[in-house]
């Protein structure tokens, strides 16, 4: 998957609670993994790790175990990674 093909898109809302919607797009079929970190950089859960076809796709976090704070998305497919910040506010 090119790099400037895939598109990572700003959580939103943003800041968010209890809930927040990730979307992304791929050019074609590819693997993907979409992470959430906390402001550790500790693995806080997974949301997306398989293959997915061409096109927009959208993941949810459900975040209402998560404390309030800072978070962080990351998206990796085998030619691209890209993370962006998030904000819960409880």
């Amino acid at each position: 998957v090119p790099a400037e093909h895939v598109v990572l898109a700003q959580n939103a809302p943003n800041p968010f609670n209890p809930q927040t919607e990730i979307s992304f797009s791929l050019p074609r079929e590819s693997g993907v993994q979409l992470k959430i970190y906390d402001v550790r950089g500790q693995l806080v859960t997974v949301l997306v790790d398989g293959v997915l076809g061409a096109g927009q796709h959208t993941a949810t976090w459900y975040a209402n175990d998560a404390a309030s704070g800072i978070y962080f998305y990351r998206l990796e497919t085998p030619d691209f990674a890209e993370t962006r910040k998030m904000i819960m506010l409880k």
